[in-house]
């Protein structure tokens, strides 16, 4: 099994602070009062003012200290941050590459100096051969044999096997592959699932603006559990429809969870409905 950490279990780190703006504005009021014990504060007294000003923007610095702490993390970090903490790694972004399927990548790497004996090793040779590789399942029945299984996009049977390509001379290599291992490589199609919701709106809710801000929420959603092996749940896909302006939903399609194999995805053909009736 891989040992590269999870990085969605790890606890909060205690460096990130919870922030409020009431708290940071009792704080200053009572540090007056402690050193003006004699004055009293009324609501038109300018002293209001310069309290509201400093607690604004302790808040705002703050709130940076925060997203500076973050940055270096390898859970939070996006963008150019996240591409220096990889190069920590020795792991280069590939062109176009998302942040969570590079932060996926980063902690596989550590597996790879093992050349590919590990699972996680196999993981992070294969999700490096191709870009279009969004997932990878590797087992052993037997010893001496492994099994990858890679999910890619929806393509023609053409592009997916020039993926497969890709990924076989990757694994191939002489400086990856074990002499022992003899590798089998298939790429995997997620599997179609309909997924087809009555979305009734609240009265003067803009149907175009709530429509948009559920497919990106659906997008969202599909991103992290379109996987091989992810479970689907019910319940997770009402929540990602329940959007702002939304007041109510039904579901219609699927009507439980959807539970993959451990070599299988599931995507989601969307049909959205908005009947007038309440």
């Amino acid at each position: 099994m891989s040992t590269a950490i999870e990085l969605a279990k790890l606890p909060p780190p205690q460096v990130i602070e919870a922030l409020s703006y009431d708290e940071i504005y009792k704080q200053m009021e009572q540090a007056l009062l402690e050193k003006l014990p004699d004055h009293a504060l009324l609501a038109s007294d300018p002293a209001i003012k310069l309290i509201e000003v400093a607690s604004y923007r302790e808040l705002l610095l703050r709130q940076r200290i925060n997203d500076a702490a973050k940055s270096v993390m390898l859970a939070f970090s996006q963008g150019d941050d996240l591409d220096h903490l990889g190069a920590l790694f020795g792991v280069g972004r590939d062109t176009d590459e998302a942040d969570e399927r590079y932060r996926q990548r980063i902690p596989l790497s550590l597996e790879s100096y093992s050349m590919a004996g590990t699972r996680g090793a196999y993981e992070y040779h294969t999700l490096s051969a191709n870009d279009q590789v969004k997932d990878v399942y590797v087992d052993s029945e037997q010893p001496g044999y492994v099994n990858i299984y890679a999910l890619i996009n929806t393509m023609t049977e053409t592009q997916a096997n020039a993926i497969k390509a890709d990924i076989d001379t990757r694994l191939n290599d002489e400086d990856i592959r074990p002499l022992t291992d003899k590798v089998v490589t298939q790429w995997v199609m997620p599997t179609k699932a309909t997924l087809s919701a009555q979305i009734y709106l609240n009265i003067g809710a803009n149907k175009q603006q709530v429509e948009l801000t559920i497919l990106q929420s659906l997008d969202a959603f599909m991103a992290m559990n379109c996987k091989l092996g992810t479970e689907i749940p019910h319940s997770g896909i009402i929540d990602a429809l329940h959007q702002p302006g939304v007041r109510k939903v039904k579901l219609l399609t699927p009507t439980e969870d959807l539970q993959p194999s451990v070599n299988q995805a599931y995507n989601l053909d969307i049909n959205l409905q908005f009947p007038d009736e309440a």
